[in-house]
């Protein structure tokens, strides 16, 4: 819990970090009610999507929301959240609470920090709490549950598989994991869980999110680049996109060796200190896992899982384009697909450790290192997240002048954001959004004024 709480400090630096959220946030300044709601219906028929209706409002709460830093906070703590139920519902199917606790150590601190369109910086929400609920509905209840229990926790299942389209293939995922678990323990053994109600019950809870969520495409079809699957038949590209998609969850690839050279010895320190102190989790979570389990096949089905949920982006000539010209290549979907990076690495270890002590000495280190490493870098990037945070305190600072005294046009953008660290949509009106915001804050101004 320490390295978690050590490494999930970065994370709290950056907010409203991508041109939707600005969007969202512009939305919530000048719109009506009756306004926003037409914005709301109108984006649900253009993205075929009918879980707009509720993961929109929550995304436009949490952009408008997600300066404050106890709101932050709690982003960042749903988002460990996450990862704990994660870890857990790992470590139930492998029967094994060492798996379990390196899991929950991988996800927290191999996670990498950016502006890209990643959670908990950005859309802190929208796959946050339906997946929260996915997992929390597979681990709730015990093996003996009522058939009202066990109706209401498919209930939530199936609300929160219909959001978006990374819900309901997370939720497959998820539950498909479990069935094959089953088969693991052997072909009785998975038959027989195949004749339960609540396999019955899973089957009519993922019908039910599909059939809603294609029934309200096919009467809305979808003329949103990012969830066409009009690249599908690309497959170089596609499998190119999947690839990134996955493997820019982590900073094997970002990280430089300047971010070593040029780092003051207090970023050296915290690099040290954190991977000592994972390196020596690690290795007493090493110490408990067993030696029989398949592990390469555990490693398998994880690069598998994260591939497969990164697929519906990875299909679509937008994001084809975008991991062609643009870096780091990721998106949402590159935090879906990191548990299965957790589980293949644990696999990986898993497995390694039959080569006896010394290997088990070398996994601690390897895994203490890329912990410290992904500290360091995360430390790097949160400074940039910080330096784009300062053009709302400048914004902030113009709201304690008279309205006269504002400057206007491309003079407000210069005040507020010289560096054009602010990403937004082509045509924005970002004259118009800030003079929003600055008069948002000017009531505050004055109360601090009083």
């Amino acid at each position: 819990m320490v390295a978690a709480a050590l490494q999930a400090q970065p994370f709290l630096a950056g907010y409203r970090l991508t041109a939707d959220e600005i969007l969202f946030h512009y939305l919530t300044l000048k719109n009506t009610l009756a306004q926003n709601f037409q914005f709301l219906s109108e984006t649900a028929a253009q993205q075929g999507r009918i879980g707009q209706f509720v993961v929109l409002p929550i995304n436009m709460m949490a952009s408008h929301l997600s300066a404050v830093t106890w709101v932050r906070v709690g982003f960042l703590g749903a988002w460990g959240g996450l990862m704990l139920l994660t870890a857990l519902w790992v470590g139930g199917l492998c029967r094994s609470r060492a798996v379990a606790l390196l899991s929950f150590l991988v996800l927290v601190t191999y996670q990498r920090l950016g502006f890209d369109h990643m959670p908990p910086n950005s859309y802190p929400l929208q796959n946050t709490v339906p997946f929260l609920l996915i997992l929390a509905s597979r681990l709730a209840g015990g093996v003996q549950r009522s058939l009202v229990t066990d109706c209401i926790l498919r209930v939530i299942l199936c609300l929160s598989m219909v959001t978006t389209e990374y819900a309901w293939v997370f939720g497959l995922g998820v539950i498909g994991c479990e069935y094959l678990a089953s088969f693991s323990l052997g072909r009785q053994e998975g038959l027989a869980r195949l004749k339960t109600r609540g396999f019955a019950l899973d089957m009519m809870a993922i019908t039910i999110a599909l059939a809603l969520y294609l029934g309200y495409r096919i009467v809305h079809p979808s003329h949103y680049e990012s969830n066409s699957p009009d690249g599908i038949r690309n497959l170089g590209a596609l499998i190119w996109t999947s690839f990134f998609h996955v493997l820019n969850g982590t900073v094997i690839l970002p990280v430089q060796w300047a971010h070593f050279a040029q780092a003051p010895w207090k970023a050296l320190a915290a690099w040290a200190g954190m991977s000592v102190l994972t390196a020596g989790v690690a290795w007493g979570a090493l110490r408990h896992l067993e030696r029989d389990r398949p592990w390469l096949t555990i490693a398998t089905i994880g690069v598998l899982f994260s591939v497969y949920v990164t697929l519906p982006v990875a299909a679509t000539l937008r994001h084809q384009s975008w991991c062609a010209t643009a870096w780091p290549c990721a998106y949402l979907d590159t935090r879906s697909a990191f548990p299965g990076v957790a589980v293949a690495l644990v696999g990986i270890c898993g497995w390694l450790l039959r080569f006896g002590r010394i290997m088990q000495v070398a996994l601690a280190v390897a895994l203490g290192l890329g912990a410290g490493t992904t500290y360091l870098y995360n430390i790097w990037v949160s400074q940039e997240l910080t330096s784009a945070a300062r053009v709302w305190e400048r914004a902030d600072a113009l709201a304690c002048l008279a309205p006269s005294s504002l400057p206007h046009g491309e003079a407000l953008l210069k005040a507020v954001d010289p560096r054009s660290l602010i990403s937004v949509h082509p045509n924005f009106p970002q004259a118009d959004y800030w003079r929003a915001y600055i008069a948002s804050r000017a009531e505050n101004c004055a109360g601090a004024a009083r």
